[in-house]
């Protein structure tokens, strides 16, 4: 089996990852990280903590730049056209980037409005619905519980229809039923053409959630493959065993 599964759904990629490394101090995080990712496709960066899954995640997003090597997204620089990409791009993080004092609503309202989204009012109770926060819509954001933010945090990535969707650790407090949810959300996002890229720790999640699985392991991608040629008992029990283990 290839360490380095290229099969992506259209000629171009969406996202080119090319020899990027990154180091903070005299640490290093990334090594010569090569990366191609298709439309449509649902690709998983799995690793453990000190991998560097999500200094990869904030470089594809153009929040932090590589020291060398270079991101394209839909073939755009993301250092050299941060406006441009900024538009194609879904972000969610750790930090929830939303405004505590403003409901559900007006929180997703200003989100469409700064991203000059077309009758934001439909758009912003069509996510609603999707997500599940239709009868909170009138909450304060501040008073929500960390599932409820997280849906929220989700909602607001997604408020611009963007292209690509990047998600660290997005099940991050989110019950059983929630999390369901957001497969389902996952799974529109794709069939309607959208690309997304996610971290998580729990590798029956990636196995499910979806079609590609990537290991970081010392700073280097060491594995790159479909998940339907994955053993999925064996890599959900030791994924990074299972990475290191394969030809």
């Amino acid at each position: 089996m290839s360490k380095a599964a290229q099969n992506n759904h259209s000629d171009e990629p969406v996202i080119t990852i090319t020899s990027v490394s990154r180091a903070f101090g005299l640490r290093p995080v990334l090594k010569n990280i090569d990366l191609h990712i298709g439309r449509a496709q649902g690709v998983c960066i799995c690793g453990v903590n000190g991998a560097g899954k999500s200094t990869l995640l904030r470089i594809i997003a153009g929040l932090l730049k590589p020291a060398r090597g270079s991101v394209k997204l839909c073939g755009l620089d993301v250092n050299s056209e941060p406006e441009k990409t900024r538009s194609q791009l879904g972000v969610i993080l750790h930090k929830s980037m939303i405004y505590p004092d403003l409901t559900i609503f007006e929180n997703l309202l200003f989100f469409a409005k700064l991203y000059g989204v077309k009758d934001g009012h439909a758009r912003v109770k069509e996510l609603l619905e999707n997500i599940g926060l239709s009868p909170y819509r009138y909450d304060r954001a501040g008073v929500l519980s960390r599932g409820m933010l997280q849906r929220l945090a989700i909602a607001r990535a997604m408020v611009h229809r963007p292209t690509v969707l990047l998600a660290d650790e997005p099940f991050t407090g989110l019950d059983v039923e929630a999390r369901r949810h957001f497969i389902s959300v996952l799974g529109k996002f794709r069939a309607d053409g959208g690309t997304f890229v996610m971290t998580t720790h729990d590798a029956a999640m990636a196995i499910r959630c979806c079609d590609r699985v990537v290991v970081l392991d010392k700073n280097r991608l060491i594995f790159d493959c479909e998940t339907s040629r994955i053993d999925t008992d064996r890599f959900t029990e030791n994924y990074l065993s299972y990475a290191r283990n394969q030809d």
